[in-house]
């Protein structure tokens, strides 16, 4: 009889004891999680060949297609401004590096890295290749090509894309 009044007493300290034993444990955890810097892998940076795989290529293809588009806005503006289209990339990266904007956008830099490429056209149309995605995308054969407007970014298959330049 003492021993079962024993085991009963053990058996209820222990049902005390072990939620708060468990939850130091899970404290512990959630502190060490709080510590550590959350990472995003799909945080994909400016630039680059295209990434491997359809969901990072499909985040890389947002920020690229932004990128673009500033592109086009500033080459926009350099006309806006200058009253004609830069003869080259080096006059165009000059204009680019003079604007803060443009630095912390990192425009001159995807443009100096040569993942983008532009295409200096005298009175270029809006139906032509301003710039585009060095590399295609090898999975479905696509780039990204921004257009003479300025703000159009269309992803084109390769055949498209190659009959869009021959039609410069």
């Amino acid at each position: 009889m003492i021993r079962s009044v024993a085991y009963r007493i053990v058996v209820v300290l222990m049902a005390m004891l072990m939620p708060a034993l468990i939850g130091c444990a899970k404290k512990k955890k959630a502190e060490a999680e709080a510590e550590a810097p959350a990472r995003n892998p799909l945080n994909v940076q400016p630039g680059g060949p295209p990434a491997q795989g359809v969901i990072r290529r499909g985040a890389q293809r947002q920020v690229n297609q932004q990128l673009l588009r500033s592109i086009g806005q500033y080459y926009v503006l350099f006309r806006t401004e200058r009253g004609r289209d830069p003869k080259d990339l080096q006059e165009f990266l000059a204009y680019l590096n003079s604007d803060p904007n443009a630095r912390s956008a990192n425009v001159p830099q995807a443009l100096e890295s040569g993942w983008v490429v532009m295409v200096f056209t005298p009175n270029i149309s809006s139906n032509q290749v301003l710039a585009y995605e060095k590399e295609a995308f090898q999975q479905f054969q696509n780039r990204l090509v921004l257009f003479g407007d300025g703000n159009s970014v269309k992803l084109l298959t390769e055949p498209d894309f190659q009959a869009a330049l021959k039609a410069q």
